[in-house]
C-alpha cells in the first residue's frame, strides 16, 4: 500500500489519557509533604497533583455504608455483589469497565483489553450468573514468522516453523523440559526465580519469542518474568489439559458492560462517572474520600472503603498506609499498553484466535469476533483484528501526544501489512487506545512477596484489584478481590472483626 493511500486511513486516538482533567485550577493550594497525592492515567492537571500539588478539603455533604474508588471490573463487581447496601461507585473515566471496555463499530464489538477467560473462573462464574455464555477458543496460539503462517504453535506447530532443524529441535526440547516441572511443589521458589534462566542452552528464537509473548499477557520480557509464570503459561498451551479458555464476541469487556447494564438502572444516584478521586483519609469510625465531578470537590464519609485502583494510584491518595506496606505497593511496575484495532470492510485473516508475530511492532493480534464467526446465521460485516502493542516502561511517554500515538498505529500497521501479502491492503478506520499504567508486571517476587505485602486491608480500606491477587493480571483475579473485598466490607458494617492475615 503506497503512503499517499495510508493518509487516507481514518485514525481514531482515544483512551484515558486523552482529556486531562477538566478541574478549576482555583481548587488547588500549595504543595505539602504531608497531604495525600495522586498519580493516574488523565493528563496534565492530574501530573500537577501527581507532582506535589493537593486540593483544599471540602466539608462531608453525604454519607455511605461503602465507598468503592474504580469502575473497572474489581469495582463494578464490588458493587453488584454489594447492592443490598448503600454505596457510592466512583471511576474517572466517562464511561464504565476499566482496562475490559468493550467499543463496538456500526454495532460489532471489539476490545480494548482483557481478551479471554478461562471456564470455570470467577469471571466466568459471574459472567454466566448475569446471563452471558462466553464461547470455548479453538486455535489459540498460531504464530507469523518469517512469512509463514504455524498454527496452534506449542502443540503441533513446532515441526512446521520455518527454522533449522536445531532450532525446531530447541523448541521442543525447551518446551519438554518445563512440561516435566512441578509448579505446584515448588510455587515460591520459581515465583523468586527470573524465567531468562530457563533459557540457557536453547536457540535465541526460543527467548525471542516468549520476548513476543511475556509483554503481552504479564508486561514483562523473559529477563524481568517470574519463572513461575511463564513455566505455567507454557503448561497452559502445550500440556496434555485440554484447553479451557472462553471469551465474548470483543473479549471481556462483555462483562463489565453487562454489569453496567444492571447496575446503571438501580443504582444511577450512586454511580459517579468522570469523578477523579485525590484523596482518602481515614478518621476515627469513618473514611473521607474526596474527588472530583463537573469541576467541583466534593467529600463523602463512608463507613467502609474498598479501593479497587492499581496500586501506583492507591498509594498517592490514601493517607495513613503503613511504611513496609506502602513500598511494597509502590514496587509494582507497570507496563504501558495501547491497543490498536484494525477494521477491515472485507475478509482478511481468519485463520486463528490469537496470532503471535515476534520481531514486530505489536506483539500479537486476536479476530474480535472469532468466537461466534462460524455460527449459522452469522455474517462477518467487517474483519476487526485487535493488535495487542504493550511498550517498555520507557515507552510510556509517547502515549501523552495524539501525534506520537497515530505514528505507533502506523508502525503497526505497517508491520501487519508486512506479516503475509495477503494483509497488504488498507483498513477503513484504525482506532487506537491508549493507556498509560493498565497492567502490572509478573516480575519475580510479585505474586508471592509483594502483593500479600501491599494489599493488605486497614482497618476500613480494602484494596482490591487484580494487583491483588495474581500472578497475573486477569480478569478472574479482579472478580476474585471484589469477592475478598464485598465479603470484608460485609463483616466491618456488622461491626465484625477483620483479620488482615485471613485475606
Amino acid at each position: 500500500m503506497t503512503t499517499s493511500r495510508r493518509d487516507f486511513i481514518k485514525f481514531v486516538v482515544a483512551g484515558s489519557v486523552v482529556g486531562g482533567c477538566p478541574v478549576d485550577l482555583s481548587l488547588l493550594v500549595a504543595p505539602a509533604s504531608s497531604a495525600p497525592q495522586v498519580n493516574g492515567e488523565q493528563f496534565e492537571i492530574c501530573h500537577q497533583v501527581r507532582d506535589g500539588h493537593v486540593f483544599a478539603p471540602a466539608a462531608v455533604s453525604r454519607r455511605y455504608d461503602v465507598a468503592i474508588v474504580g469502575g473497572g471490573v474489581s469495582g463494578l463487581a464490588a458493587a453488584y455483589f454489594l447492592q443490598k447496601y448503600n454505596f457510592l461507585l466512583v471511576e474517572k473515566e466517562d464511561h464504565w469497565g476499566g482496562n475490559a471496555y468493550l467499543e463496538e463499530f456500526e454495532s460489532q464489538a471489539y476490545g480494548t483489553g482483557s481478551a479471554f477467560d478461562f471456564a470455570g473462573s470467577a469471571s466466568d462464574l459471574l459472567a454466566r450468573e448475569l446471563g452471558l455464555t462466553q464461547l470455548p477458543i479453538n486455535n489459540p496460539d498460531s504464530t507469523i514468522v518469517q512469512g509463514v503462517f504455524v498454527e496452534d504453535t506449542w502443540r503441533k506447530g513446532l515441526d512446521h516453523l520455518p527454522f533449522p532443524p536445531a532450532v525446531r529441535s530447541s523448541f521442543k526440547k525447551f518446551r519438554d523440559v518445563l512440561l516435566k516441572i512441578d509448579t505446584e511443589k515448588n510455587r515460591k521458589l520459581l515465583d523468586n526465580e527470573s524465567f531468562a534462566k530457563y533459557f540457557a542452552g536453547h536457540a535465541p528464537e526460543v527467548q525471542q519469542w516468549w520476548d513476543c509473548y511475556g509483554p503481552s499477557n504479564w508486561g514483562a520480557s523473559a529477563k524481568n518474568t517470574s519463572a513461575l509464570v511463564g513455566i505455567e503459561a507454557l503448561q497452559d498451551m502445550a500440556g496434555d489439559v485440554a484447553d479451557k479458555r472462553v471469551t465474548s464476541p470483543g473479549g471481556l469487556g462483555a462483562i463489565t458492560k453487562r454489569l453496567t447494564e444492571v447496575l446503571l438502572p438501580k443504582h444511577r444516584e450512586r454511580m459517579h462517572g468522570a469523578a477523579t478521586v485525590v484523596a482518602v483519609a481515614p478518621q476515627k469510625n469513618e473514611v473521607h474520600v474526596t474527588y472530583l465531578r463537573e469541576g467541583k470537590l466534593k467529600t463523602i464519609a463512608a463507613k467502609a472503603v474498598i479501593m479497587a485502583t492499581p496500586k501506583f494510584i492507591t498509594s498517592r491518595i490514601v493517607s495513613g498506609i503503613p511504611e513496609a506496606q506502602h513500598a511494597a505497593m509502590r514496587k509494582l511496575r507497570y507496563a504501558p499498553y495501547p491497543v490498536v484495532n484494525l477494521i477491515f470492510d472485507r475478509p482478511v485473516y481468519n485463520r486463528g484466535y490469537d496470532t503471535w508475530a515476534p520481531g514486530k511492532r505489536f506483539t500479537d493480534f486476536i479476530v474480535a469476533d472469532w468466537v461466534v464467526r462460524n455460527q449459522p446465521g452469522y455474517k462477518q460485516k467487517h474483519n476487526i483484528l485487535t493488535c495487542y502493542t504493550p511498550l517498555r516502561e520507557e515507552e510510556r511517554a509517547r502515549l501523552l501526544t495524539e501525534e506520537a500515538s497515530r505514528k505507533l498505529a502506523a508502525a503497526v500497521l505497517r508491520d501487519f501489512q508486512g506479516l503475509l501479502p495477503e494483509f497488504n491492503v488498507a483498513p477503513i478506520e484504525a482506532h487506537i487506545y491508549r493507556r498509560g499504567h493498565p497492567m502490572f508486571m509478573a516480575l519475580p517476587g510479585t505474586y508471592t512477596v509483594t502483593i500479600p505485602a501491599a494489599r493488605r486491608p486497614m482497618k476500613r480500606i480494602f484494596f482490591a484489584n487484580t494487583d491483588s491477587e495474581g500472578p497475573e493480571s486477569l480478569t478472574a483475579g479482579g472478580v476474585i478481590a471484589a469477592q475478598r473485598g464485598a465479603e470484608w466490607a460485609e463483616n466491618v458494617l456488622a461491626d465484625k472483626p477483620v483479620i488482615p492475615t485471613a485475606v
